[in-house]
């Protein structure tokens, strides 16, 4: 028992910890009765404890240390690190049992106790985060989320300002590690979205409970004498929409490309013209990707077993069709493959590398033989095409919304340093939703994969590196086949596009675009 100040008289009186320093809402009755049965299950080891001089503090951090053999395990032998992180969340539940037994329960020692069970949700999440089993923003935001839902409810419970039930995930993330140390099934995604969605609900009603109870317990009763002009509702609601406007503001400044590729509509009517079912419709392959060497069509599939393999297609000459195995592992970013002198280039999400496979020694000896690798960093590419740009060959990789930039990288600068980032030489904003990208002399034909509105622009490479963005620069912009077609890419003069059931559209260029008119 310690003596704690009641709520806003002044005076003191006697409370146990756990009336307020955790985070349980209404469901504190089963917290109580399993640490009673918890503290008489396992209360034989204490007197070991006293004997050896332990405090219940030393236990808490003792679990912390546990938390090291996570990390350094985490994937080099998860089942090592299962049991690490099992004997971190014993001891979790030992050090307080311990205090009670030993009547040494304490304000501080509860605050130590608390601290030492959000360190191991951190530590399994950030892991996850760090071996990309989740996305770095999910991860990020389930982990915040997750931590204000704590420090909400520990506020609420010290204030006194009733109970809620109070929603926490940790044990299902550790049994979802647990799943993928035996049995390399990944849930992390699963659970941090939704676990994510409930919490953002709890922190907007614990933010909600904490103001009413600030506002109760220490301002003042009345907030507006009679007639004040602030007390209102045409001011309340003047308070209200004046930081939505703010809000509105900047999401649309910030956002202007994106919402402009939207709602944009075509400014040229083209006829695809449909050519041959090069993917037998009996076969059940996915087609991730396509691309052009020498007017031969390579394809990209992944088989109904999970492996895949790359195609060459000779139009009129089906019989000849070739092909070669690729690591089962590579998941493509881009479905558009440019062809640079003979390399493959492949954006790999699994390793965030872009890997070029040498096509001729692939064909030959039936598997991907990899030549060439760089890493991408921060970058999410989605479309990359190689062009010629101030008299030499360089890449275009597209990045998606979030920078919604496209580099001119020199592949030599980039190898030279090691990533691809360092050959950059120029940039142009594109149309924020990037799925394909091919070149034609000094013209960028981009395919904007917009939600529920795709659209291929055509633009001058150097008026947007001169600062127009792709959407002001674009001379003409047209629809896809399907709004779900794979390219464009470019043999000869035909823009050629496939649909996801393996059927060529070609549209010829010289003759689609004899006539252009500004965008409207």
């Amino acid at each position: 028992m310690n003596n704690v100040p009641d709520d806003g008289s002044g005076s003191f009186k006697t409370k146990p910890h756990l009336d307020f320093l955790n985070y349980f809402g209404k469901e504190r009755w089963l917290h109580i009765w399993f640490r009673e049965k918890r503290t008489q299950f396992i209360a034989t080891v204490f007197p070991r404890f006293e004997r050896l001089g332990l405090v219940p503090d030393t236990i808490s951090y003792i679990g912390i240390s546990f938390l090291a053999g996570v990390v350094l395990y985490f994937v080099r032998d998860p089942k090592v690190a299962c049991l690490f992180l099992a004997g971190h969340i014993i001891c979790d539940g030992l050090d307080g049992a311990f205090a009670r037994h030993a009547g040494k329960e304490s304000q501080s020692g509860a605050f130590t106790d608390l601290v030492c069970d959000q360190l191991g949700m951190v530590v399994v999440g950030l892991m996850a985060i760090f071996h990309h089993m989740v996305s770095p923003l999910l991860g990020t935001v389930y982990i915040a989320l997750y931590l204000i839902v704590v420090v909400f409810g520990v506020i609420i419970n010290v204030m006194g300002l009733g109970t809620r039930v109070t929603i926490t995930s940790k044990f299902f993330l550790y049994s979802v590690y647990g799943i993928w140390a035996g049995w390399e099934i990944n849930w992390f995604p699963w659970l941090m979205y939704f676990f994510s969605v409930i919490m953002a609900v709890e922190v907007t009603i614990g933010y909600l409970r904490l103001k009413r109870g600030i506002r109760r317990k220490f301002d003042s009763e009345v907030r507006f004498t009679q007639g004040d002009p602030y007390s209102g509702k045409l001011n309340y609601a003047l308070n209200v929409m004046v930081p939505l406007t703010v809000l509105l503001t900047i999401l649309v400044w910030a956002n202007l490309i994106p919402i402009r590729s939207m709602i944009a509509k075509p400014n040229l009517s083209v006829s695809w013209i449909q050519g041959p079912q090069v993917i037998p419709e009996n076969d059940m392959a996915e087609i991730l990707g396509i691309g052009v060497q020498d007017k031969t069509l390579l394809v990209l599939l992944r088989q109904e077993a999970g492996n895949l393999e790359l195609r060459r297609f000779i139009e009129g000459e089906e019989e000849r069709e070739e092909s070669f195995s690729v690591p089962e592992y590579v998941t493509p970013a881009f479905s558009t493959l440019p062809v640079y002198d003979n390399l493959l280039l492949i954006a790999d999400s699994s390793t965030g590398l872009l890997m070029g496979f040498d096509i001729n020694a692939s064909f030959a000896s039936k598997k991907a033989v990899t030549v060439l690798t760089l890493p991408l960093g921060y970058l999410r590419v989605t479309a990359m095409a190689v062009a010629d740009w101030n008299r030499k060959k360089v890449w275009l990789a597209a990045n998606y919304l979030y920078t919604r930039k496209t580099y001119v990288v020199d592949p030599e600068k980039a190898l030279k340093k090691g990533f691809i980032l360092g050959g950059v030489i120029a940039s142009y904003t594109n149309g924020a939703f990037p799925s394909g990208m091919t070149v034609l002399d000094e013209y960028v034909f981009e395919l904007n994969r917009a939600p529920f509105n795709a659209l291929i622009y055509k633009a001058r490479l150097s008026r947007m590196i001169g600062k127009a963005n792709l959407l002001d620069a674009a001379s003409v912009c047209f629809p896809p086949p399907y709004p779900d077609a794979i390219g464009p890419v470019l043999a000869g003069d035909e823009l050629i596009m496939m649909s996801p059931q393996g059927r060529i559209y070609k549209l010829p260029v010289s003759s689609s675009f004899r006539k252009t008119r500004a965008p409207s």
